[in-house]
């Protein structure tokens, strides 16, 4: 993991401590001092591809670190 995936890993890690749910790109942006979303974004799937994090399909927000334990609730 190069210095620039760990300091994005760190941003995810650090707001789901913070608020219980995954940043957007944009936090994950401001968090780190990047200037180029698609860099960030890039970087975000790496690490899914690496398995430090997971994200589910078509759905905003769902980046987490992989030691996280989510199950689906549903409400009506």
């Amino acid at each position: 993991m190069t210095e620039h995936q760990m300091n994005v890993y760190i941003a995810i890690d650090e707001f789901w401590k913070k608020y219980g749910f995954g940043p957007t790109v944009e936090n994950i942006q401001y968090m780190t001092g990047d200037n180029s979303r698609s860099n960030i974004h890039r970087i975000m799937k790496r690490l899914c591809d690496l398995g430090v994090c997971k994200r589910t399909p078509r759905r905003a927000r769902s980046i987490r670190p992989a030691y996280l334990k989510l199950y689906k609730v549903d409400r009506e």
